[in-house]
């Protein structure tokens, strides 16, 4: 789209511009300067040469819009840590009562792509229930101008194909006609559910495995195992999803060094986590995301 389709005055697409440096600086945890050094230039690089469909920079779950307060708290704390989006919860469904709904964040998504920040919305699926699922999902992402949604996939579909090929089904192609990107969020140890039905959701446009490992059994090397494994079952990009609980300051320090980032984006679960552990913030903010493998 040409500047002079918009009847935007030179001074106008300056503005346009500045901005747009600036939140891309502040994403990548740069200098908010405007200006376009070595650094800066190399992030625009990569920013367009990035694949369409995955998040950019730091991200964080959002559980419940009331644990991240006003919105004025909350772009405080995501211009501190450095965030480049948040995922919010809209709906998590069960066997056996009604849905549990949330839509109560239009103003602060609005407030973060104001401010050059994105917003993804995210959802608990059951099987069985995929029409509700997808029209709650995607009404909400289209309502609040969110880029994507992501799929909570877990428990539910563990030996359940055919749901899952369902859920698939009706969600990618309602996506891309709302052009909104899809992502699968699930166990970061694959090879602990072998009964999950992993090639049904290979469609998505990334997965982000939960590389949590509470209890700290999984093994040395246990982020680089869960990539590589999520790779091989055919997810070509990977959004690594740390933990904000469940470990002590030494220990998250340990996991996070090494965790691996190989398409630009990471995200942590979760926002009210990070404010039970406050060491959380200021390791996010110090959490370096290197460039995109191209």
């Amino acid at each position: 789209m040409r500047a002079e389709s918009l009847d935007l005055s030179l001074r106008e697409v300056l503005l346009l511009l500045d901005r747009g440096i600036r939140a891309v600086q502040a994403e990548r945890g740069l200098v908010v300067d405007g200006v376009v050094g070595p650094r800066t230039r190399a992030a625009l690089d990569d920013l367009l040469r990035a694949p369409t469909g995955v998040p950019r920079g730091k991200g964080m779950f959002v559980r419940s819009v009331k644990h991240v307060g006003s919105i004025e708290a909350m772009m405080a704390r995501v211009a501190q840590a450095g965030l480049g989006w948040l995922a919010f919860q809209c709906i998590w469904q069960y066997a056996d009562k009604k849905s549990a709904v949330w839509t109560g964040f239009s103003r602060h998504a609005a407030a973060l792509r104001a401010a050059g920040h994105a917003c993804w919305v995210w959802g608990f699926p059951y099987a069985g229930r995929e029409a509700e699922f997808v029209d709650v999902l995607l009404g909400t992402a289209t309502g609040c101008g969110a880029a994507g949604v992501l799929v909570d996939a877990e428990l539910p579909y563990v030996e359940a194909p055919e749901a899952a090929a369902r859920l698939m089904a009706a969600l990618l192609p309602a996506a891309r006609r709302a052009g909104l990107a899809v992502g699968l969020t699930s166990y970061g140890a694959p090879w602990n559910f072998p009964r999950f039905p992993w090639a049904a959701f290979t469609g998505v446009d990334f997965a982000a495995p939960q590389i949590y490992d509470a209890s700290n059994n999984q093994g040395p090397g246990y982020a680089q195992r869960s990539i590589a494994a999520y790779r091989t079952l055919g997810f070509s990009r990977v959004v690594p999803a740390g933990p904000t609980f469940g470990k002590t300051a030494a220990q998250w320090s340990a996991l996070h060094a090494s965790l691996p980032v190989p398409d630009g984006a990471v995200v942590w679960w979760d926002w009210f986590n990070s404010t039970q552990n406050p060491f959380t913030w200021n390791g996010v903010r110090d959490f370096v995301v290197p460039p995109r493998n191209v």
